[in-house]
């Protein structure tokens, strides 16, 4: 225990000679004003002698102090009266600071650093210590078994080396705020700007002849259909611009900016300039994978209010979050590996590699290692709530080893825990709100009906929610007791819109096209029974069952039901100020299309449907039969490109286009739209909004 003791107070005494010193207040450098080292003469004594032994500091003893903060603490008291320390130091300000650094500044110093300790104040003031001062000293301290038994002078080599090293080291960290904010607040508002850019009248005419550009995929005919083999999603090329943005700002604000004391000097933390220049790519790494942290879970929240700001998709803000996770491990990856290569070279790793700075920022490390490797869009599909639960506790334990890696580091001195107190707060309203989504409804008692083998429908009394472009997340408990927390996304359906008749002569038949029998089939509305007593208000899903919760729903008077929402899924203006709208739906995406039928004067209607689930028209047929407009094929995929050129041909100037369907037929919608778009440039203008079923 004695030599352990004697280890801490070593450690204690060089620290602040050998990295960073902690300061008085956290903020992030350079930043209205804020720095580390004021006046850097101050401190270049203050850290010029520090490493030296004290005659009080060889009486600290165990005496019940077993971590290195409560000797620390010891150190500060025995400076706080230690003659030959203050004076020493004193001395050397007095020596060497400049004249036009303040008094005022240098107490203020002087009561805030000169123990190690802020809480800890000096026996003297600077101007009482110099007073006491009753002859010239001339001793040079120097030697590492020095004891500072009176007052003694450094060198100017010696303190101008230790002012350099600090001014080196605030620049370098002041630059990794500012580019770290320049990322945070260029990925933050380059949404903002690129929508509100669109509100001003002379872009009107530029958007329309661009946003055939930017809708295609960069890679074919992929966006919502995943590459082969499941490698995953690719951008259009709009998202691929944003994406683009923040690539080279990572790459620019890596490679440029870093000042060096070598050739004129060393700096005194490290040996050599090799190992300078590793320090701060390793900070610079760290910096600017925590500056993205906050963007990376605003962009996946539901209460990300970029969702209300913009005119951007919830489905490419989810895009874009997965693209900056991906520069976040790379920035995570390359500090590591800095760290350890820097560590080893210096000599410092064998006593770093057991202390919670290494061992927490391993486990930060290795959880967004994690995150990725269980995010590949084949996981995702085959054991999505596996991934689901993966992704929320190892995003915890990230951010709780990020926590600890800064504060074991400087207890959280030096600013960069200010990107995680907004990811904290990012991250904390979604859960807030959803919890408060939650409880402003209620818990429901919902009516299950089998609609087919494949289809149930789910009647909740209670909300009234009817917007377009909307989207609920619904939560079943009781159909998995030990998963409660399971919800997935659903299009949501006004009840009355279901059980109301379009006229006082009952329902009208809806014909549809069965291609298979060539002939016309006629589908009757189903009568309205157990529904009835939801018709005045309450909301109607229509659900494909699959593996996993839904595959549970079976017919039923009461099923617990929990909602959340209503969130926009889908900005709906451009569009519902369209000429024409066309809504093109496939098999059970026609539910999030239904909401738009009575938001335009001018709606046509395409759907597509299986022969095995013609019993989802028969329980919309009430609801379809009130649009006049409308195409409803059984058992046949549409002739997208023939529907779409047609209705371009109608000579609509401006034509909205809403789909709502599997990957595959978004994926022809999109193409189909951009190409006529391009060819129609200055006739006709498209706006395409997409709700896939996505992952």
């Amino acid at each position: 225990m004695k030599y352990l003791l004697l280890l801490a107070l070593s450690w204690a005494t060089s620290v602040v000679a050998t990295g960073p010193l902690p300061v008085t207040r956290s903020g992030l450098a350079g930043i209205a004003g804020f720095t580390f080292y004021n006046p850097y003469c101050g401190h270049g004594c203050f850290r010029s002698f520090a490493p030296y032994k004290l005659q009080c500091s060889s009486t600290i003893s165990a005496g019940g102090l077993t971590t290195a903060d409560a000797i620390a603490h010891e150190l500060a008291l025995c400076r706080a009266s230690d003659f030959p320390y203050l004076s020493s130091i004193a001395w050397c300000i007095r020596t060497f600071c400049p004249e036009n650094v303040r008094a005022s500044t240098i107490e203020k110093f002087w009561e805030t650093q000169i123990t190690g300790d802020a809480k800890i104040l000096p026996k003297w003031s600077y101007g009482e210590t110099l007073a006491n001062i009753t002859k010239t000293p001339t001793v040079v301290a120097s030697g590492k078994d020095l004891v500072l038994n009176m007052t003694m002078v450094t060198t100017y080599t010696t303190w101008k080396l230790t002012q350099d090293t600090l001014i080196y080291f605030f620049r370098e960290s002041a630059r990794e705020s500012y580019y770290g904010l320049a990322i945070l607040l260029t990925a933050f508002g380059l949404p903002l700007v690129l929508s509100w850019l669109g509100y001003l009248p002379f872009m009107t005419g530029f958007t329309d002849h661009i946003k055939p550009w930017l809708y295609q995929s960069i890679v074919g005919t992929y966006h919502d259909r995943p590459l082969p083999f499941l490698i995953g999603n690719v951008p259009t090329l709009g998202q691929s611009g944003y994406i683009a943005v923040i690539v080279i700002l990572n790459i620019v604000f890596l490679t440029i900016g870093y000042e060096t004391l070598w050739p004129n000097e060393e700096m005194q933390w490290y040996e050599n300039h090799y190992q300078e220049l590793m320090a701060y790519w390793m900070w610079r790494t760290g910096a600017l994978a925590f500056c993205q942290l906050p963007v990376l879970f605003l962009f996946s929240s539901r209460n990300n209010i970029l969702l209300w700001l913009t005119n951007w998709s919830h489905s490419t803000y989810m895009l874009l979050h997965r693209w900056v996770a991906r520069l976040f491990l790379i920035q995570t990856l390359l500090h590591s590996i800095l760290s350890l290569v820097l560590y080893q070279d210096d000599g410092h790793y064998s006593s770093t590699v057991d202390t919670p700075l290494w061992y927490w920022g391993c486990v930060g490390t290795v959880a967004a290692v994690i995150i990725i490797l269980t995010s590949f869009l084949v996981i995702r599909q085959r054991a999505y709530e596996l991934f689901l639960l993966t992704h929320i506790v190892m995003a915890v334990v990230c951010l709780v080893g990020c926590w600890y890696h800064v504060w074991a580091d400087d207890e959280g001195d030096f600013g960069y825990e200010t990107f995680l107190y907004a990811t904290f707060a990012v991250w904390g309203f979604d859960r807030l709100a959803r919890v408060a989504r939650i409880l402003k409804t209620g818990v429901k008692r919902a009516v299950v009906t089998d609609v087919g083998d494949t289809i149930a429908r789910i009647d909740i009394p209670g909300p009234r929610w009817s917007s377009p472009g909307q989207c609920a997340y619904v939560y079943f408990p009781t159909l998995h007791p030990f998963r409660p927390w399971e919800n997935h996304p659903f299009s949501i359906i006004p009840t009355a819109a279901l059980t109301g008749c379009p006229n006082n002569d009952g329902p009208v038949p809806t014909a549809l096209a069965d291609p298979e029998k060539n002939r016309p089939i006629t589908v009757t509305p189903r009568p309205s029974t157990q529904h009835e007593a939801y018709k005045n208000s309450g909301l109607t899903l229509f659900i494909r069952k699959k593996a996993g919760m839904t595959r549970c729903l079976k017919t039923r008077n009461e099923l617990v039901t929990l909602l959340e929402g209503p969130y926009p899924c889908n900005p709906t203006k451009e569009v519902l100020q369209s000429d024409r709208l066309l809504l093109i739906g496939g098999g059970i995406g026609i539910t999030g299309l239904l909401a738009f039928v009575h938001r335009h004067p001018n709606v046509k209607l395409y759907h597509s449907v299986k022969a095995d689930d013609v019993c989802l028209v028969e329980a919309l047929a009430s609801l379809l039969d009130q649009i006049r407009d409308k195409e409803i094929v059984v058992g046949q995929r549409l002739d997208i490109s023939g529907l779409l050129k047609d209705q371009a041909d109608l000579g609509y100037s401006k034509m909205g286009v809403v789909v709502c369907g599997p990957p595959g037929m978004c994926d022809d919608v999109r193409a189909t739209v951009a190409r006529l778009a391009r060819e129609k440039s200055g006739r006709c203008s498209f706006e395409l909004e997409v709700d896939t079923f996505g992952w």
